[in-house]
């Protein structure tokens, strides 16, 4: 999957908290969310000081994306989505969590559904 599919798929199914989302959809989304945060919270200095309207706006567009794509990614991994309130347990639940989502993906269908399938360009299952 290329990044312009991740963030395709991660947008296009962001209410999505069943099946699964492979490494490589997760990860491309990640780095593109981490650059447009970049590139806000640049804006954001440059227009106000400190981080402000552009840094707000982005984190209402990608909460719920990156909230779905990460159950997936740990449905992926055959956990349950709900391991990702271990976010909200300081430094030890990111590191867990962290481990988790790179960890490799279970072969074969698992209980959260098959394997991810691949992406073509015209954003149909291959």
């Amino acid at each position: 999957m290329t990044m312009p599919q991740a963030i395709r798929s991660a947008f296009a199914r962001w209410r999505t908290f069943s099946g699964r989302a492979g490494g490589t959809e997760y990860w491309w989304f990640v780095l593109f969310g981490t650059i447009v945060f970049g590139l806000a919270s640049l804006l954001d200095h440059a227009a106000f000081g400190r981080d402000a309207l552009f840094w707000a706006i982005c984190t209402l567009v990608f909460l719920m994306p990156y909230v779905a794509v990460a159950v997936r990614r740990l449905h992926d991994t055959n956990r349950s989505g709900w391991w990702l309130l271990l976010v909200f347990v300081p430094l030890v639940g990111n590191i867990v969590l962290l481990i988790w989502f790179c960890t490799p993906s279970t072969s074969g269908a698992n209980r959260f559904g098959p394997m991810p399938v691949a992406i073509s360009d015209e954003g149909v299952a291959a």
